[in-house]
């Protein structure tokens, strides 16, 4: 009976809002009626806000492919709204936590006034307290008011009395206190007020009933009330058990940055008496110390408008992101971000930061610039419990790490003056991408993106960007008719009644077409279909059909235009902005003549006489066409010979030489842009005589292992510095003294011209240096499946130049080969020289890709310089066979070639192989052309007595 009566007593207490308490707790806390309940105004004010986030959720899930920059703009704007407007819920939902706080403060104030204090309240204080659970361990630094009514818990922060004086200790290190005596300042009624304050805080609202009509479950979890002195922990959030109050942070009152130092600060004005509105102090928002989380907090007032602490909770960006950012579908390349004034980045979608960053960069590296290791219950110690320090999108404009994109004038005009807050509008701009990211790999292909921004207006200081590439706008809405013209001729169709004809409409864009074909002065035909819809990549065929042709009267012509366009009745027709069109004439003879019969008889005779003059105008227009080729031809070909002549006496492009010490500190082949001012300039063909007569200057010759770049692995460059080592030691060379000739860094690689320069001046280069080394180590193509090797190094059409133009001008007697670490007399490789004059029927890249972006063959480049070697190589031969009777001869073919006389003889008796008069271009669409290369050069060059008779007529 006893214990049926004390549960009915306590049924009867709960339902009129009444708690079992101990004597000594906050019972004169206990509030009375308000006008309206939670639910009330909860749906008074947050329903309606909600229900339009729910709204704008839907529109953007219903949303299509934005075919136009208006569309895009509107979409970006609807996307912004729904961002600002899930902040406004957190905003709302913290608004109404605080007003109703102080409002409920001011009624038990009035109530129970000076009830707060007690004699007592110091010894009960610590009879209620208890020590964290065990599970906690070292995680927890505080005690713990356990509520009997089952009310959040509330956990005890001492502080250090240099942030506050109710509940202090002295000493610089935190510890757990076991009783009042260790506290160095009890305020008692100080202590009962901020406990009472934070009674009040948990039994305020049903936070189940918060997350209804103001927090989206996922979204916003770990509501908290923090008070400030003394420091107060309770955690409001229902789904979070009782461990979620071990936490490892200091025993301070981590109140963020902003709120702490405005409010709470004993500099602030209201350190004291002061009477403050929740509306004077706005919420504040930060990075959470987890990934994907921000935190917004707001500062609660006591009855007299004294700052008591702040209520937080934690918004999970990534949740959100997934519901809706991740994933907008108004672009295929679409993407978002939310960036401080600053340019700190609060939340980028995986797009954006593949655009931006590059794929393969960790969301680590963006949320967690610092490196730091956050804190938590797990981890409490050898961290940091400050919020994630996240990377600013400023930091994109490094082109060495990053897409090279500056969003420097997006932030000025998001933030400046005549920025848009995404209430009202949103600003756009187009930002170009210096480099684009292709499965994980930068290339410097740029291309321009399409960006839309405004500021929240729930966080002024956060403002959302959303970006896509432009052409994915501008190419969504495309169609193509064929053809473009149709002729109708009856006569040619026998006179028939009825005369079809057929144009094929397809859809070359990404989104539906529902087409509409009209008719300009073009009755005479009939159009099947007139209307219709076409998905992406689909065709119908249009019948065009003339009806009655026997009606039509006789010899008259008629014409006319068919429009198709996009259908504005109906959905997406707005999107297709351009009309295609169809070009109709028909001309109807008279049926007594033919319609050749016709033309005889009226124009013959002037249509004769003027073909006779055009005929004539024609044949003059194209004898003087042809003559003027000859001479064109005659004269470019001079002065290619003249050109060659003079390519081995004047430089035309300096000798640019890099020296070994110097090679060896790079480390790796660098371009020639990047060395030229460490490099050595030879000007004149005096200065390269006279540096070369004083030191050892060596032409390195190599394959390029990758498109873009000639060394990746650096395998090359290893075998670089082994053939010079070699050759200092094998020749007694001083290190300061050797210098290299390397294509990558001693030609331009940026400036075509100049390139072309350097490359006609390879003669001057090879005939002075000291020894010519050939680098083949075995190396895998970076982009090809093909390995690079001696073998192929040898089928490489300018690596063979390179010999040649060496072996041309000095013999091949200091040739090397460098590979698996041994250097090689080329004299030495059977049949290796005697392929090495073979240069045009070497491979080339430009071949490979069959010239694509190109207007020459790089076969083209080569002839000038190689019909200078050999003159300058005949010119030798004649001068040596005068001051000899007969010519020396050695029994193999590698021993011949140690002389020129011998490499004279070797190529001269295959010399339309080694000059190949005419060669195929191949162009870009597979379509070839047959192009003169040598044709009949060599038979203008001077002849030496010799060769006079000998020359070939062709």
């Amino acid at each position: 009976a006893v214990a049926s009566t004390a549960l009915a007593l306590l049924a009867l207490c709960v339902t009129l809002g009444i708690a079992v308490r101990p004597d000594f707790d906050f019972r004169a806390w206990q509030i009375g009626p308000t006008q309206q309940t939670d639910e009330q105004q909860a749906s008074t004010r947050g329903g309606p806000y909600l229900q339009n986030c729910e709204q704008l959720m839907q529109v953007l899930k219903s949303r299509l492919e934005a075919c136009t920059l208006d569309e895009f703009l509107e979409e970006a704007w609807t996307a912004a709204w729904e961002v600002d407007c899930q902040f406004q819920k957190t905003q709302n939902g913290l608004e109404l936590l605080t007003k109703r706080f102080q409002q409920k403060a001011i009624i038990s104030w009035n109530q129970h006034q000076r009830g707060h204090a007690s004699s007592e309240f110091a010894n009960m204080l610590y009879s209620n307290l208890h020590p964290c659970p065990n599970s906690c361990g070292r995680n927890c630094r505080g005690q713990m008011y356990i509520d009997p009514a089952d009310g959040p818990a509330i956990l005890m922060l001492p502080q250090p009395d240099t942030l506050g004086s109710t509940y202090a200790y002295s000493g610089a290190h935190v510890r757990i206190l076991n009783g009042a005596g260790e506290v160095s300042s009890v305020r008692e009624e100080e202590i009962n007020k901020g406990l009472g304050y934070a009674f009040l805080v948990g039994h305020l609202e049903n936070f189940s009933l918060m997350q209804k009509y103001y927090f989206t479950p996922g979204v916003h979890s770990n509501l908290r009330y923090r008070g400030h002195d003394p420091a107060i922990l309770t955690i409001l959030d229902s789904s979070y058990n009782g461990e979620s109050m071990c936490v490892g942070a200091p025993n301070q009152n981590l109140i963020d940055a902003g709120n702490y130092h405005a409010v709470f600060n004993t500099s602030s004005s209201c350190h004291g008496p002061c009477t403050l509105q929740s509306d004077d102090m706005p919420a504040y928002w930060t990075l959470g110390r987890e990934l994907h989380t921000v935190g917004a907090s707001k500062a609660t007032l006591d009855h007299r408008g004294k700052p008591m602490g702040t209520v937080t909770v934690d918004v999970n960006m990534g949740v959100l992101g997934k519901s809706f950012l991740d994933s907008l579908g108004f672009s295929p390349s679409v993407y978002a971000l939310i960036v401080e004034r600053s340019g700190r980045i609060i939340y980028l979608t995986p797009v954006a930061r593949a655009f931006i960053f590059g794929d393969r960069v960790e969301e680590d590296i963006i949320y967690n610039v610092d490196g730091s290791v956050r804190c938590s219950t797990d981890r409490p110690h050898d961290c940091t419990w400050k919020p994630r320090k996240s990377i600013k999108i400023l930091a994109a404009a490094d082109k060495t790490l990053f897409s090279g994109v500056d969003f420097s004038p997006v932030l000025e005009d998001m933030f400046g003056p005549s920025g848009a807050n995404c209430s009202t509008n949103v600003l756009s701009k187009m930002v170009k991408y210096p480099k684009t990211n292709y499965d994980g790999v930068w290339s410097n292909t740029s291309a321009m993106h399409l960006v839309s921004f405004c500021t929240l207006v729930s966080v002024p200081e956060w403002g959302l960007i959303i970006g896509t590439t432009f052409m994915d706008v501008a190419d969504a809405a495309s169609m193509a008719v064929a053809p473009e013209e149709l002729i109708v001729d009856p006569s040619k169709h026998q006179m028939q009644e009825i005369i079809g004809n057929q144009v094929t409409l397809t859809n070359t864009g990404r989104v539906t077409l529902p087409f509409q074909v009209d008719k300009a002065h073009a009755d005479f035909v009939h159009i099947e279909p007139q209307q219709g819809v076409l998905l992406p990549d689909q065709s119908v065929i249009i019948h065009v059909t003339l009806h009655n042709v026997s009606a039509l009267r006789s010899g008259t012509s008629f014409s006319g235009v068919l429009t198709v366009r996009g259908n504005t009745q109906k959905s997406r027709g707005t999107c297709f902005r351009k009309a295609a069109h169809v070009r109709l004439s028909v001309t109807v003879p008279k049926w007594s003549w033919t319609p050749v019969q016709r033309f005889v008889i009226f124009y013959g005779e002037w249509v004769f006489g003027i073909a006779v003059v055009m005929a004539t105008v024609v044949l003059a227009r194209l004898a003087y066409t042809l003559t003027r080729r000859y001479f064109q031809q005659e004269a470019r070909k001079s002065n290619i010979v003249s050109e060659a002549m003079q390519s081995t006496k004047l430089l035309p492009y300096p000798m640019v030489l890099i020296a070994a010490s110097e090679f060896k500190r790079l480390g790796r082949l660098v371009s020639h842009e990047e060395v030229r001012h460490v490099s050595t300039w030879l000007d004149s063909i005096d200065e390269v005589k006279a540096f070369c007569s004083k030191n050892h200057v060596v032409f390195v010759s190599h394959q390029w292992t990758a498109f873009d770049c000639p060394d990746p692995t650096n395998i090359q460059y290893k075998a670089m510095l082994m053939s010079i080592d070699t050759l200092q030691h094998q020749e007694d060379w001083e290190e300061e003294n050797i210098f290299l000739w390397v294509d990558f860094s001693s030609i331009p690689q940026k400036h075509s011209p100049t390139q072309a320069a350097a490359i006609n001046s390879l003669t001057v280069y090879a005939s002075n240096v000291s020894a010519f080394v050939v680098v083949a180590p075995e190396v895998q193509h970076h982009q090809l499946p093909d390995l690079c090797n001696k073998a192929s190094y040898q089928q490489r059409a300018w690596c063979r130049a390179e010999q040649l133009a060496h072996l041309l001008a000095c013999g091949s007697k200091n040739m090397y080969l460098a590979e698996d670490g041994v250097l090689t007399r080329l004299s030495d490789l059977e049949g290796w020289l005697k392929q090495s004059i073979e240069v045009f029927s070497g491979n080339l890249t430009c071949c490979r890709r069959k010239h694509e972006g190109m207007e020459k063959c790089d076969k083209e480049l080569l002839v000038t310089p190689m019909l200078g070697l050999w003159s300058q190589l005949c010119q030798r031969c004649e001068e040596e066979q005068q001051k000899q009777d007969n010519t020396r001869r050695s029994s193999g073919l590698s021993e011949k070639l140690l002389k020129m006389t011998h490499v004279h003889r070797e190529i001269k008796g295959r010399i339309d192989e080694v000059f190949p008069r005419e060669f195929e271009f191949e162009h870009h669409d597979g379509t070839l052309e047959r192009r003169q290369l040598f044709g009949n050069l060599l038979d203008r060059l001077p002849q030496t007595p010799n060769e006079k008779g000998e020359r070939s007529d062709d």
